[in-house]
């Protein structure tokens, strides 16, 4: 197994110390505190048993309860024989005018997400580590139709990753078994790092921001999307301050995901042929979520700056 993976920039390092990986016929060990890592499959496991720290070990079971959570999905997938067609587990994104029913193809709200989260940015040429890459989705759009040069997906999950690997092969795309509170990347390694829909899973959100700083290239950009509430912004973006960052622009998609659901609960009524009953809308005593749900786009120049969307 290559710890340096062949078209990346992305070097694979030990979780806890951070330093270089030599292979062993039963997996990795760290060159400098020993720490020995399994192959799963034949993909690198790099989530530790031990904790390295109280705070970690205080979000063990939280973790274990979302590996649990994405296992029945997978499971639940794979029995309503979906499984080949579902890759990703996201809300989605469309536009507010956009009328119900009109959403076409299995996955577009999830794509149209990415790319309005893309926006104009030119992502061709560069090593892309999304952290909770889940079932792979955005790793295979961005190998597909942006041009990167590598696109490596990690996820705390391993039967996510065993369908990545099956399921979203191509040649410039790597996934790795991993914590983001602990990434298994090497410092100022990545050129864009990709989060969407998955810190607000984490027990600890603060080391993921801390290791997403470490794993930036000096100018690098971090692209971020999740469900917060409008009350922890400012107390994040302190947080992305102390590091080195700068908050540039916040954008809140709130009525772009609420519209997505609507659009993908109409067609899900079209194809089975049920009536809609008038809810077209988030009216009818649905109520709108109390989360809010906010684009942020991040960026670390010489002195490390960040953009919220």
């Amino acid at each position: 197994m290559n710890t340096t993976w062949p078209l990346s920039g992305i070097t694979l390092v030990c979780t806890e110390c951070k330093s270089g990986l030599y292979e062993t016929d039963d997996g990795l060990i760290c060159e400098t505190c020993g720490l020995g890592y399994a192959r799963e499959e034949g993909l690198a496991s790099m989530l530790i048993n031990r904790p390295v720290a109280e705070k970690l070990a205080e979000g063990s079971a939280q973790k274990e309860a979302v590996i649990g959570m994405f296992d029945s999905i997978n499971r639940s997938l794979e029995e309503k024989r979906l499984s080949r067609f579902s890759t990703f587990i996201n809300w989605g994104y469309a536009p507010k005018n956009e009328q119900p029913g009109s959403l076409q193809g299995f996955n577009q709200s999830s794509i149209r997400l990415l790319r309005e989260i893309i926006g104009g940015l030119d992502v061709s040429g560069k090593d892309i580590l999304e952290i909770g890459c889940g079932r792979g989705g955005n790793v295979s759009e961005l190998c597909k139709s942006y041009g990167t040069r590598s696109v490596v997906g990690i996820d705390l999950t391993p039967s996510n990753i065993q369908f990545c690997q099956r399921n979203n092969r191509y040649e410039q795309a790597y996934y790795c078994i991993g914590d983001a509170e602990q990434l298994p990347v090497q410092t100022e390694s990545c050129d864009i790092v990709l989060n969407i829909e998955s810190s607000h899973l984490y027990p600890h959100i603060e080391l993921f921001f801390a290791e997403t700083y470490r794993v930036l290239k000096p100018g690098g950009l971090f692209l971020y999307a999740d469900i917060m509430s409008a009350s922890d912004v400012p107390r994040y973006e302190d947080q992305w301050q102390r590091l080195g960052f700068r908050t540039a622009l916040i954008r809140d998609i709130t009525g772009n995901v609420l519209q997505s659901e609507t659009m993908r609960w109409v067609a899900a009524c079209m194809r089975l042929r049920a009536p809609l009953k008038g809810k077209t809308g988030y009216g009818n005593g649905w109520r709108r979520p109390a989360r809010r749900i906010i684009r942020i786009w991040s960026q670390a120049e010489e002195y490390s700056q960040l953009f919220i969307w």
